[in-house]
């Protein structure tokens, strides 16, 4: 569960995700002799090992108590709560697509049902040929349900009843199943008693239903009414949420932990895998960790410590943990608390423990960096011991003002539970975003700072001031202070990068200044110092089109292209612009995941307010992947094929037409690009519908045809089942 951190200094709530999970009755499918009146159901027993990319399917609650109360992903939702929860449920699990991939269902996805709950009694003889089958049905059984959500009787296997000898009697057949999908999640917007007694609680999930090899198949994500018609969050925000939740239901979880399983030929070759024999354990001092080997390098590389490191500690919350130590790894999406989505990464290391799982195949290209204690803090960064003892400049002692360590806001030197003591500059409660404009000076008001309140601004340790260039004349020099003795404090000054990692900063009426990382710079025009931070600004060029990403400089201009697409919305008004930042992510993200690639590769992304999107495509410095001219293509091909699909806000958008797709690159002729990449276009497209004709052909010898169904049984098993009595 991610908790909303609202002020600064204030308690933050526990994070519930254990008991919540621990509350939900994992499932797994029974596998037993077919009964011939059943239609059979593969589940996740496929026989093509090939791996694809993750797809899961979204459906929405609308009353947890009534069967058929859901609503397919192709619904349309007219706004409120629900749509916008939605909408965000959408745009994570499309963000994870081009995250994970798995060996994939075979068929339509079928979840089980709990003999412990529809079942009254079993037989008891061991000789009988019907043993351990259902012989007495529970009157009171309502169906499935996953964390109070009803699942929709066509989302489930069937069942039936037993005699002691002969065939079984037809209760409730097979649902038909949901077809093209690897994990459901159901979406339920309410004010539960949960959300009531945590009011800084966003939203909480479960996993509730597992595959013959544990693997996450289904889970359901609550979220808490009240939140979602907040001001103080926005869509982006939403989705940040939705992702740490999802991630939980996936298989980041404490309940899950001692199910992942050590596959050393991949998911692909499940004949290899075995259950991991330890995935947490605890040190000395009686820190918990995941020791897991993928998570251990990520985090000794995170650190800039050669080899690995004896684990990733996880936060204190019982016996079972669910997230990353917040002194460690700060600003990673899977610690306990939420602070924005400005201020939250998709991690290097969290990316690494589903790698772990051994249920999934990662790209790791889609991480984003951790600034957080990255490269040369070491073993001891974060530890209760050492944070205070100035070893780093990440954590801060006292309780002055200074700059929260993304240098986007103006910070106060303060601790909080999950940070036990340590303190950091956290962001303060109102107007400390250097990178919100109406944060700013009004016209005409005194600004003797010179500060400058705007996107591309970001917070410095300064103590400018304009006041003791023009202070009284007739003051004696030594009544005047020194302006280098004046406090330090955090500023917003505007800055643009003009290479990786240095910078050039301007405050209000001046030129841009050479900002050289670790210095201090005089700024002309004012008295005082400004500090260069070294390794916070203009460090990666990925997630250039994010909120929670630096400004960054472009690719040489030879090597850029530009693309253009015009949308088409629903009928009626049009977007306004407070929502064009959320639209203009939505369709980056869309774009990344048609491309199968990583954001490094787009760049100053917008949107106007007639629907034209414009981002800029260039192959950053440490941008791994194929070239940008091969991207362009690819994408070129597949949005004539089929358009761009975009979910936002409640509402639909489509790429109606490519209005414009033209390269920077000055070096070949216009002329010549438009018929080379016309001539790629054309093999493409052959090479693409062969492709498809042989996949298709593929595709029919691997699909096997209906046979009897396997009835859920409990098997491997001699004795009762709790809940149900032997007969």
């Amino acid at each position: 569960m991610f908790l909303l951190l609202l002020v600064v200094g204030t308690a933050v709530s526990r994070c519930l995700h254990d008991e919540t999970q621990k509350s939900v009755t994992l499932l797994r499918p029974h596998l037993s002799q077919p009964a011939p009146s059943f239609r059979f159901s593969a589940l996740a027993l496929s026989g093509s090992r090939e791996l694809q990319p993750l797809r899961i399917r979204t459906y929405s609650i609308r009353d947890p108590v009534s069967d058929g109360a859901w609503e397919p992903e192709g619904a349309r939702m007219r706004g409120g709560p629900r749509a916008l929860a939605l909408a965000a449920a959408r745009q994570a699990a499309q963000q994870l697509q081009g995250m994970l991939t798995v060996p994939p269902v075979q068929g339509p996805l079928l979840l089980s049902r709990d003999p412990a709950q529809y079942c009254h009694a079993v037989w008891g003889d061991p000789d009988a040929p019907n043993y351990h089958r259902c012989s007495l049905l529970n009157p009171g059984y309502q169906g499935e349900s996953c964390l109070g959500a009803k699942i929709p009787d066509a989302h489930l296997r069937g069942y039936a009843l037993w005699p002691e000898h002969g065939p079984p009697q037809l209760v409730q057949p097979d649902g038909p199943g949901v077809q093209d999908t690897d994990f459901l999640l159901y979406v339920w917007v309410a004010h539960t008693s949960k959300c009531r007694g945590e009011p800084s609680v966003i939203a909480y999930a479960a996993c509730c239903q597992l595959d013959s090899e544990d693997r996450p198949l289904a889970g359901t994500i609550i979220y808490c009414a009240q939140h979602l018609s907040s001001p103080s969050l926005s869509h982006s925000d939403i989705v940040t949420v939705t992702l740490h939740e999802l991630l939980h239901a996936l298989g980041f979880s404490g309940q899950l932990f001692k199910k992942w399983r050590d596959c050393p030929s991949g998911p692909s070759v499940r004949e290899n895998c075995s259950t991991r024999q330890q995935v947490t354990r605890r040190d000395e001092w009686g820190q918990l960790l995941l020791t897991t080997p993928a998570v251990s390098h990520s985090l000794a590389r995170h650190l800039g410590v050669p080899g690995t490191s004896p684990g990733v500690p996880l936060e204190e919350e019982g016996p079972l943990s669910s997230h990353w130590e917040a002194r460690l790894l700060q600003g990673s999406i899977m610690t306990a608390t939420f602070d924005g989505a400005r201020r939250t990464r998709l991690d290097p290391i969290t990316l690494a423990a589903f790698e772990d799982s051994g249920w999934y195949q990662v790209n790791h290209s889609v991480a984003e960096e951790l600034p957080w204690g990255q490269a040369g803090s070491g073993l001891e960064f974060g530890l209760v011991t050492t944070c205070g003892a100035g070893s780093s400049d990440f954590f801060c002692t006292g309780s002055g003002l200074g700059c929260h360590y993304l240098h986007l806001d103006k910070g106060s030197c303060s601790s909080d539970p999950m940070l036990e003591g340590c303190r950091m500059y956290k962001p303060l409660a109102n107007g400390s975003e250097c990178w919100k404009k109406e944060n700013g000076f009004p016209p005409g008001a005194e600004n003797p700072h010179g500060e400058i309140y705007h996107s591309q601004s970001r917070c410095f340790l300064a103590n400018l001031t304009s006041h003791l260039l023009h202070e009284d004349e007739t003051r004696h020099p030594s009544e005047i202070p020194h302006p280098m003795e004046a406090e330090l404090t955090g500023r917003c000054y505007l800055h643009q990068c003009t290479e990786r990692g240095v910078y050039e900063v301007r405050a209000e009426g001046t030129a841009w200044v050479q900002c050289l990382p670790g210095k201090a710079i005089q700024i002309p025009g004012y008295s005082g110092l400004l500090f260069c931070p070294r390794g916070r600004l203009c460090q990666t060029f990925k997630g250039t089109g994010a909120v929670t990403s630096p400004p960054v400089s472009l690719p040489p201009q030879d090597l850029l292209f530009q693309l253009s697409l015009q949308l088409a919305g629903p009928p009626g008004p049009s977007v306004g612009k407070e929502e064009l930042d959320g639209l203009t992510e939505a369709v980056l993200q869309a774009l990344v995941s048609r491309g199968n690639t990583s954001r490094c590769y787009f760049h100053s992304p917008s949107i106007t307010t007639s629907l034209v999107f414009t981002v800029y495509m260039g192959k950053s410095p440490g941008c791994q992947g194929p070239s940008v001219g091969m991207l362009h293509r690819h994408l070129t091909l597949t949005l004539q094929q089929k358009p761009l699909e975009v979910h936002y806000g409640g509402a639909s958008f489509t790429t109606r037409h490519i209005k414009l797709l033209v390269t920077l690159d000055h070096k070949p002729s216009v002329t010549h690009l438009a018929l080379s990449t016309g001539l790629c276009l054309t093999l493409l497209i052959l090479v693409g519908a062969l492709g498809t004709m042989a996949y298709q052909k593929r595709a029919t010898l691997l699909v096997a045809p209906s046979g009897p169904y396997s009835s859920p049984e409990l098997q491997d098993t001699r004795g009762p089942v709790t809940g149900m009595r032997e007969v």
